[in-house]
C-alpha cells in the first residue's frame, strides 16, 4: 500500500472525528466533504471512489441511499472531473471546487433555507476551507518528498 493512501485514510478518519466532535458542540463544519474534494486533486479515480464509499458508509451507515448522500458522493467526483478537464493550478481550483461543491450541497438539500441561513453556510465554508488548506498542504508536501 502506498504511504499516500494510508495518509488519506488517516486524514479521512481525522475529518470524521472532527466533524462529529464539532457537531456534538452544536457547530456544523463538513470536514469530510472538504477532505474528499481535496482528495480529488491527489488521488486517482479508484482511490477517490474508495474514499467516497468509506465516507458515505460512515456518514450514512443505515441501509438505503438517500438523495442527500448521492449529492454528497457526486461532489468529489465532479471536483475530480473539473481538475482533469481544466488545467488550473490546484491551489486555485481546490478552493473554487470547495466553494462550488458546498453551494451545490446546500442548494440541493435545502434551497429555501439557503439565504436565511447564509451565516451557517459561511461558517461551514470557512472552517472547511481552513481544513482543506491544511490537508492540501500536507498532501502536496508528501508529493514533493
Amino acid at each position: 500500500m502506498r504511504i499516500r493512501f494510508i495518509l488519506g485514510i488517516l486524514i479521512l478518519l481525522l475529518a470524521c472525528a472532527l466533524q462529529f466532535w464539532f457537531a456534538s458542540a452544536g457547530m456544523f463544519v463538513n470536514f469530510i466533504l472538504a477532505a474528499l474534494i481535496v482528495f480529488a486533486f491527489f488521488f486517482d479515480v479508484w482511490e477517490l471512489v474508495a474514499f467516497i464509499l468509506a465516507a458515505v458508509f460512515i456518514v450514512n451507515w443505515q441501509p438505503g441511499i438517500s438523495p442527500d448522500i448521492i449529492v454528497f458522493a457526486l461532489i468529489p467526483v465532479a471536483a475530480f472531473v473539473f481538475h482533469k478537464a481544466f488545467a488550473l493550478a490546484p491551489w486555485v481550483a481546490m478552493p473554487a471546487s470547495i466553494v462550488a461543491g458546498f453551494a451545490v450541497l446546500y442548494l440541493a438539500l435545502a434551497p429555501a433555507s439557503f439565504v436565511p441561513r447564509i451565516g451557517l453556510f459561511g461558517n461551514d465554508l470557512l472552517g472547511s476551507l481552513v481544513f482543506a488548506a491544511l490537508v492540501f498542504g500536507t498532501l502536496e508536501r508528501l508529493g514533493r518528498a
